[in-house]
């Protein structure tokens, strides 16, 4: 459900970007006046596979080995998204998107000031994600000799593994210790990142009394196993 979610979140910023000026590729079908082609479609698709993969830190060509197996032999945390990107039903889900953005558009929702804080809200998110996920990518470095050895490593502990091609091995200790280079990077970037900024507090202006809670504090009566509000 989570990967369905962020497929639909991908679709929904990228479809208030839509334009289609100078292209010159085959017409697919119109929809309202507005012409889907086989550009602006190939284009939303590589757009989802990028942002898929560094979002949810699988490798592009992992990505695309998922989606061209049959759904039965993919692992199952991984058969939603190859269902969803599965080019017939990426491709529905782009044509609803498209369509109710120009209802929205017909029927000014873009112009409300609740809708436009959701989309600033939005864009900050997906580029902060995207932005962290970058720097973490150019840290991580894994060589052929260090995959290898994981790969040697897992044959010899996980008999499943060791029915697996070479190249099979080697691309899932890869991914075995990309994982593990992000959990260790992600903190150092996040950190580097606060290093670049300059924060100036108002000392005038009371936080954490601005962010504490409103309600009282519940803390639970041990004696009698009910709440007690303070």
């Amino acid at each position: 459900m989570a990967k369905k979610i962020l497929i639909l979140s991908i679709l929904s910023f990228s479809s208030f970007l839509l334009v289609n000026c100078g292209d010159t590729s085959p017409v697919i079908e119109s929809l309202d006046g507005y012409k889907i082609t086989v550009k602006d479609f190939e284009a939303a698709y590589d757009t989802a596979l990028d942002s898929i993969s560094r979002l949810q830190n699988i490798e592009k060509k992992t990505l695309l080995e998922f989606i061209e197996k049959d759904i039965s032999e993919v692992p199952g945390q991984f058969q939603d998204l190859n269902y969803q990107l599965q080019k017939k039903n990426f491709y529905q889900t782009y044509r609803q998107m498209i369509m109710t953005k120009l209802v929205a558009e017909k029927k000014g929702y873009f112009s409300r000031p609740d809708v436009q804080e959701v989309l600033k809200q939005v864009e900050m998110q997906t580029i902060a994600q995207m932005y962290v996920s970058e720097q973490v990518e150019k840290k991580i470095q894994i060589s052929d000799d260090q995959a290898k050895a994981e790969c040697e490593r897992m044959r010899n502990t996980d008999k499943n593994i060791a029915s697996l091609t070479i190249d099979k091995c080697l691309s899932f200790a890869k991914a075995q210790m990309k994982q593990v280079q992000t959990r260790e990077q992600l903190p150092l970037v996040v950190e580097r990142i606060k290093e670049e900024i300059t924060i100036k507090r108002n000392e005038k202006f009371d936080l954490d009394a601005y962010l504490a809670p409103k309600r009282k504090a519940i803390e639970p009566n041990s004696s009698t196993g009910t709440v007690e509000k303070k």
